[in-house]
């Protein structure tokens, strides 16, 4: 009686380790068929990228990127943090790609840029319609007080002016912060990117009082999905332009547009 209890309770175990061995192995197989997950580092930067009233990131280039990707076979989680934090994370490659970034040739020392871009959409000058900036040249704005956000390409001409006084933040909201510190009069003018400075000024009631100029103060206004240097990143960089491209001539781009009033 005793060897046949012991033999009961080996034949136990050993389908207790089978029923163990199985389940792992399974699951195993399921997660190999989940597709992989891109983790999108973004700054809230609407209409392109900002946050619903469930504070869930939506916006066109978001969404477009999102499309594109879903397409090639990726699941997509957003980090929204401010710029600064985005670029340092890229820089850790603590993410995969950065939305809505602008061309620097020495960012390409740790990100790999698409040929394709998602948008187009450059930095100018916003000023307060009550006390109108001649801007025609960069020297036009000498001795002026100009917002700016700390880390953004500008153009080589703007940030080495030496005549323009250059004040910069970073944070979030910082946009919203520097439109009504202009209003105060405690800035002469904010540079911001064109779009996204109309969206704000209508956010904030302020699209009547508030004009900007099309002098570009960027030496590039395409807006990039940049990819970190993680292995095979390269690859996927060529793979997403390409669909890209594709993309926009489909009719879901035009509708994605359309629900932007893009």
């Amino acid at each position: 009686m005793v060897w046949q209890q012991s033999w009961r309770k080996t034949w136990q175990r050993a389908w207790l380790y089978c029923g163990v061995i199985l389940s792992v192995c399974l699951a195993s197989g399921s997660w190999a068929d989940e597709p992989p997950t891109l983790t999108l580092l973004a700054e809230v930067w609407p209409p392109y990228m900002m946050l619903d009233d469930r504070g869930e990131p939506v916006g066109a280039d978001l969404d477009l990127a999102r499309a594109v990707l879903h397409q090639l076979g990726y699941r997509t989680e957003v980090k929204v943090l401010p710029w600064k934090r985005v670029l340092q994370q890229a820089h850790l490659q603590q993410g995969d790609a950065v939305l809505d970034i602008f061309f620097e040739s020495s960012r390409q020392q740790w990100l790999h840029y698409p040929e394709e871009p998602l948008s187009y959409s450059g930095e100018v000058l916003f000023y307060p319609a009550a006390r109108p900036v001649d801007l025609e040249q960069i020297s036009d704005l000498k001795g002026l007080r100009i917002g700016i956000q700390a880390d953004y390409a500008y153009s080589k001409a703007f940030l080495t002016d030496p005549g323009v006084i250059r004040m910069p933040m970073t944070g979030e909201g910082n946009a919203v912060k520097q439109l009504h510190l202009m209003m105060a009069g405690r800035l002469d003018g904010v540079v911001l990117n064109e779009r996204v400075g109309r969206y704000l000024l209508h956010t904030q009631g302020l699209q009547d009082q508030v004009r900007h100029h099309l002098f570009p103060l960027t030496d590039d206004n395409r807006n990039f999905l940049a990819f970190t240097h993680k292995p095979g990143h390269d690859q996927l960089a060529i793979r997403f332009s390409e669909a890209l491209k594709l993309f926009k001539q489909t009719p879901a781009y035009q509708a994605l547009l359309a629900r932007y009033h893009l």
